[in-house]
């Protein structure tokens, strides 16, 4: 099975595939910013509060500690974004048992995601991230 970076936005936990992951940056209170660009290894890249993505934007924007610099698609040819979160909870390698699809009616999430995944054992659910994201995602 793929290996995921566990994150977290606000009250939403997501599994990121671990080979689209490029770099986790800690944000200093300057570079925490709403900007739609950030510079990274020298290239300008696209940034986005993932909370506000995920329709989670409260005003908690200005005190994202994390950047995670993903590229939406996993072909190389998609240039990676800078998306602000919360909190980086670890690595993890979810068993076929533990990924379930998403309940309901399609929906604007089932672009983004595709399961959940389901740790009982550890008390933990999250999203788990589609390898291919729409090119409309950032708005």
């Amino acid at each position: 099975m793929a290996q995921f970076l566990h994150i977290r936005v606000e009250d939403i936990d997501l599994l990121l595939p671990a080979l689209q992951v490029h770099e986790v940056i800690g944000l200093e209170q300057r570079t925490r910013s709403a900007e739609d660009h950030a510079i990274w290894r020298d290239q300008v890249i696209a940034s986005c509060d993932l909370g506000f993505i995920l329709q989670r934007c409260s005003s908690a924007l200005s005190h994202r500690h994390y950047g995670v610099v993903y590229s939406p698609d996993a072909s190389s040819d998609v240039q990676p974004v800078l998306m602000l979160i919360d909190e980086v909870l670890g690595l993890r390698n979810p068993t076929r048992d533990q990924l379930h699809k998403l309940p309901g009616i399609v929906t604007t999430a089932h672009g983004l995601f595709d399961g959940i995944w389901i740790d009982n054992k550890l008390g933990l659910k999250a999203y788990c991230a589609n390898s291919h994201w729409p090119a409309n995602f950032l708005g």
